[in-house]
């Protein structure tokens, strides 16, 4: 699977949405590192496992570049940026490349921890 190539063609397709510091982790090492930790004894158990963390990487990736882009008007997205400073977008960016195994997940979260990030507060569909 080229699964670094996946996030490229989605960051391709986004027209210029994805920032241009957001790195390109390595997919391919994260989906090694949850088929050796996952624990289960079926393969067919193990690929829905990687498939699923895979599939919530590609989620964060999106949520990440609509964050960040000028115009996040969609209701799809679910996080807005709410602190400006690159400083402290920089800050973080160095602790999650400290981290053994970097994921979109884990830095979508450190963002939000930091204060960077916020959920956006959606108005629930009008039935009228």
């Amino acid at each position: 699977m080229a699964l670094n190539a996946s996030i490229g063609q989605i960051a391709s397709n986004l027209n210029g949405w994805a920032p241009h510091w957001l790195p390109a982790y390595d997919l391919n090492a994260y989906a090694a590192k949850v088929d050796a930790e996952c624990g289960y004894g079926s393969d067919m158990m193990i690929a829905i496992e990687v498939k699923t963390r895979l599939f919530e990487e590609t989620v964060a990736f999106v949520q990440l570049c609509g964050a960040f882009a000028t115009l996040n008007t969609s209701v799809a997205l679910r996080y807005t940026r709410v602190h400006g400073s690159e400083d402290e977008l920089g800050k973080a960016l160095e602790h999650s490349a400290a981290s053994a195994c970097q994921t979109y997940t884990e830095l979508l979260k450190l963002l939000v921890d930091r204060g960077i990030l916020a959920q956006r507060t959606l108005d629930p569909p009008s039935f009228v």
